[in-house]
């Protein structure tokens, strides 16, 4: 090795472990932020991470795959936010099982999960309440409406997995590389990546994942990303999304978890469930195709079908003001139909 290559490799050697340490510190700093804006509520099922917004009728956002309490939020705040509601509607967003600070342990079914957030209410005082399954967290909000009905005030399915999917978006079936491709290291750089692209080049990172998640091909795809691209408010939106999957090493047991179960779908019995069910999806799903909303909505006793012009980022697009009406008149109907709470 000439005097150069081996100035060439320390020089190599500086730069990865730096980059490595750059990428410590922005996770340690990700993962104390999350901790600081949620709680820790023990159940009688175990713990479970939640964070809370806003007061009046309770909204319960199960987050997708992968996700955490703080993507329960985002959603929780663009269908149910003050600027659509104000104080009317009271936002909680749990850490679904193997996300965050919600371990895993024994509830990683979707029944057991839906057992867990019964439990959860209990703890919190909250009897009855509208559950929202957005993507990933479809199966457990159906759970929970199949087997805790007295608990849920109205069902809301969004981009929802509803029967079974192939969704394994960590592992390629290769039992050693995907151990590799799962490890904490791994996933870190990974997300480190991703941050940085959110953070030096948005708009690159929007692309992708609007070109990765939408079966929209052509002009029409191109119109789609100038129309979400110019809007600041769905750019923003689009951008937090993304930004509430990292650090994947945070969350990979549960999406790891949720691949697994989501090849047994459908557990629950969907024609047991009665409340009030809206359920939207946009036609030009590339993550959960909107046969899976199709699925759901035969099934469910009171299901009404929106069919917006998107993909998987349903309230991304051309129809997001027809959604949040839609949205809007549901809950108020939802309120409506709920008995009066004695004085």
């Amino acid at each position: 090795m000439t005097r150069t290559t081996r100035w060439l490799a320390v020089g190599a050697g500086l730069l990865a472990g730096g980059a490595g340490a750059a990428v410590w510190r922005w996770k340690q700093r990700r993962l104390d932020a999350l901790a600081a804006d949620s709680a820790l509520v023990t159940t009688e099922r175990g713990a479970v991470e939640v964070a809370r917004r806003g007061s009046g009728h309770p909204v319960v956002v199960l987050h997708g795959e992968p996700g955490g309490y703080d993507q329960g939020l985002l959603f929780g705040d663009a269908l149910f936010g003050d600027a659509l509601f104000g104080d009317d509607v009271e936002v909680v967003a749990p850490s679904r099982p193997g996300y965050l600070r919600t371990p895993l342990g024994d509830n990683g079914s979707p029944s057991a999960q839906a057992a867990l957030f019964a439990a959860l209410l209990d703890e919190l005082d909250i009897d009855r309440a509208l559950v929202v399954g957005v993507s990933g967290g479809g199966p457990a909000a159906l759970q929970l409406a199949a087997d805790h009905p007295e608990r849920v005030s109205g069902l809301l399915l969004a981009s929802a997995v509803t029967t079974e999917i192939d969704a394994h978006e960590y592992t390629v079936g290769n039992p050693l590389l995907d151990s590799l491709l799962t490890s904490t290291p791994a996933l870190d750089l990974r997300s480190g990546l991703v941050a940085a692209l959110a953070r030096f080049a948005p708009d690159v990172l929007i692309e992708r994942a609007l070109r990765m998640w939408s079966t929209l091909e052509g002009e029409a795809l191109e119109d789609h990303l100038d129309a979400v691209e110019s809007d600041p408010a769905q750019r923003q939106l689009l951008l937090d999304v993304l930004a509430s999957v990292l650090p994947a090493s945070a969350r990979i047991d549960g999406a790891l978890n949720d691949q697994d179960w989501f090849g047994e779908l459908p557990l629950a019995d969907y024609e047991t469930i009665a409340c009030p069910a809206l359920v939207i999806h946009g036609e030009h799903d590339g993550a959960v195709p909107i046969s899976h909303a199709e699925h759901a909505a035969e099934r469910l006793q009171n299901a009404e079908l929106l069919r917006l012009h998107g993909d998987h980022f349903a309230f991304v697009g051309a129809d997001t003001e027809r959604a949040e009406a839609r949205v809007r008149a549901f809950l108020e109907s939802v309120r409506e139909a709920e008995p009066a709470t004695p004085s």
